[in-house]
């Protein structure tokens, strides 16, 4: 396989998924990834959800489009019993 990572557009066509053009609120990022807002909330704790951002001096969580797709696809898997990897390591495996 090749080493290429998909863009942006292609995860969009991958996923369905019709950019807002901004970041993501917690909920909408939910929404798009079938999760309840607690859950997303749960593995930003743990590190394990996608990369967020958090403006300085405020709560606000909010989640870049690109990276809400990215993270999706570092999930892409051929088998059950094939161990994580990112997208990138996938594809030359």
């Amino acid at each position: 396989m090749n080493n290429i990572t998909p863009t942006f557009e292609e995860n969009c066509k991958l996923f369905n998924y019709t950019p807002k053009g901004r970041p993501l609120n917690n909920q909408e990022t939910a929404e798009l990834l079938g999760f309840k807002p607690n859950t997303l909330d749960q593995k930003r704790f743990a590190g394990s959800g996608p990369r967020y951002f958090q403006p300085k001096g405020s709560r606000r969580v909010l989640y870049s489009e690109v990276d809400i797709l990215e993270w999706l696809v570092s999930g892409a898997r051929e088998s059950t019993s094939q161990q994580n990897t990112t997208f990138s390591e996938h594809q030359t495996q």
